[in-house]
This record gives structure tokens, C-alpha cells and sequence, in this order.
């Protein structure tokens, strides 16, 4: 209210407007009149003296129930530390190397598991999953290895070991797909880096979405997105080294895109919050299983 009140006792001071404007809401809400005026470097909230009383219980009972709101930190919770997951992927895409590269029980795991884009989209889905095993040197399959481990270990301590893996499994799975629909039919691809990135995605995301929650300026809360970017331009955009391998950057921006879509999704819903341990378990036993599956596919059809 505009209108000066006469007489009048000042119940609540601030330096800016916005707190003195928050108690003003409270007291109309109470059917109090009220005014907010400037006094000096000062803003002042007004009332009739004679409901000074019940108007400064009102501001302080408001005051006492929003002392902690919205908190200004706020740890996610952490529910394990999935180091046996990260142990088993490191293994499996170690064992898996020589497999693909020295073709065992005489088969050309290289040739059916790779992604071709065109024979990807026409029915060969499978190579979106299985092209995640396949290395082409020590040195890409080692740098999969130490950043998938560790972007995984980070990941499971707040969502957990099987929404975390079943995650990156979709994203990287996702991503490849996308990435052979913009790509040309003939365009290959290998390497687990779709869904390393995409783990990065899912990490930065879901950390933005619980920082949405907090008392946090505008870049507090995008600074996981924008490390995420950081990183991906670091060490997703390939090497200017003669002779080095070519890096496929779009299955790297599609993995890490398709990451960003499900930690989004899953912040949201608070999807941790929701699955029991078991239901966490059964999703940790489903990715093997996805990836053979998706191997007897890539072996048989041919």
C-alpha cells in the first residue's frame, strides 16, 4: 500500500527492497496495512502503531520458518561407492581388446560390431552398442579406460551403481545412433568414448538440476554444464598431432548431448530417491546382458 498511515512504526528494516517486499506479501496475506519506503541506504517496512504487534509476530514467525529456506548448501546424499562396477568395466573392455582385435574363434568381431552408419539405420541397431567395445589402439582403449572409471566412480556416489551404468550404456547407445543418422552411410565409428562423454553429460546435468534447488547465483548453478564444455572441448575435439588417429567429435557431442537429456531427466524425478536397492541391482545385471545380447545380434546375423 502507497498511502501513508498514520502513526506508524517501522517493524523491519533491509538493505535492498526484496526482503522488506517479501514481508509486505506475508502481511497482506493477513489483511495488515503496510507500506515499504527508502529511508537513507535503508528500506523500511510500515504498519498502523497499533498493530505493530501482531504485524512484527507475523514478519518474525515468517522469518523463523524461512531462516534455512531455500538452503544455501546442501550435499547430495551419498549412496554407495560402485567401485566393484567400475572395477568389471574397466576388465571387460580390457579382456574384450584382443577379442576384437585378433578376431578369436575365427570371427570378424571387428567387421560385425563396428558402427556403419548406413547399416546401422537399416536394421543393424546393434552396432550402436557393440561398436562401444571395439578399440582401435592401446592408447584409445587406456584413455576410455581412466576416464570412464573415474567420470563412472563420480557419477555412482549420487545416483547410484545401476542407474549410473544403465545411463551411460543409453546415452552412449543413443548417442551412436544420433551420430549415424547425421553422419554419411559409409561413416564408421568405434570406441566407448560416446558413452565416456555421455557419463560426463549425465554427471554435469543431474548436478545443475539439484543446484536449481539451492540458493545459488546463476553461474554457481551452470558451472557443472560448463565444466562439462570445458572438458569436452579438451579432450573430445581429437588431437592436431600429424599422424594421430581421427576423433569422431560428433559421436563425442551426441554421447555427451544424449548424457545431458538423462541427468536432466533424471534430477527431475529424483530418480535415485525412488529406486530401492534391489531395483539398483537389477539394472547393474541388465547392462551385461544388453551387451551380449547385442553381440550374439552383431555374430549370428550374418
Amino acid at each position: 500500500m502507497d498511502a501513508p498511515i498514520k502513526p506508524e512504526a517501522a517493524i523491519f528494516r533491509s538493505l535492498t527492497r526484496k526482503p522488506c517486499w517479501e514481508r509486505a506479501l506475508v502481511l497482506q496475506a493477513c489483511g495488515i496495512p503496510h507500506r515499504v519506503v527508502r529511508e537513507g541506504p535503508s528500506h523500511l517496512l510500515l504498519v498502523p502503531t497499533a498493530l505493530a504487534q501482531r504485524a512484527l509476530e507475523e514478519v518474525n514467525d515468517y522469518g523463523v520458518e524461512n531462516e534455512n529456506w531455500p538452503p544455501t548448501h546442501m550435499p547430495p546424499p551419498f549412496l554407495e561407492h560402485g567401485l566393484r562396477a567400475s572395477w568389471v568395466y574397466a576388465l571387460g573392455l580390457g579382456l574384450f581388446y584382443p577379442v576384437g582385435r585378433f578376431n578369436l574363434a575365427h570371427l570378424d568381431w571387428w567387421d560385425r560390431g563396428k558402427l556403419v552408419a548406413g547399416e546401422t539405420l537399416q536394421g543393424e541397431w546393434w552396432r550402436a552398442t557393440t561398436a562401444l567395445t571395439l578399440h582401435g589402439g592401446a592408447g584409445h582403449l587406456i584413455g576410455n579406460l581412466a576416464f570412464g572409471w573415474g567420470f563412472a566412480l563420480l557419477a555412482v556416489h549420487t545416483m547410484g551403481t545401476g542407474i549410473t551404468w544403465m545411463s551411460i550404456l543409453v546415452a552412449g547407445t543413443l548417442g551412436n545412433l544420433i551420430n549415424a543418422a547425421i553422419q554419411d552411410p559409409s561413416h564408421t565409428s568405434i570406441g566407448a568414448s560416446t558413452a565416456v562423454f555421455g557419463c560426463l553429460g549425465l554427471m554435469a546435468s543431474y548436478e545443475w538440476m539439484g543446484r536449481e534447488r539451492l540458493r545459488l547465483g546463476s553461474m554457481r548453478r551452470l558451472a557443472p554444464l560448463l565444466a562439462a564444455a570445458t572438458l569436452l572441448g579438451y579432450l573430445g575435439m581429437g588431437s592436431n598431432q600429424p599422424g594421430a588417429p581421427p576423433t569422431d567429435v560428433m559421436a563425442h557431442v551426441t554421447g555427451m548431448g544424449m548424457g545431458i537429456v538423462l541427468g536432466a531427466i533424471i534430477g527431475l524425478t529424483r530418480l535415485p530417491d525412488r529406486v530401492s536397492p534391489k531395483g539398483q541391482q537389477a539394472l547393474t545385471f541388465l547392462v551385461p546382458c544388453w551387451i551380449v545380447l547385442t553381440w550374439v545380434l552383431a555374430l549370428t546375423n550374418r
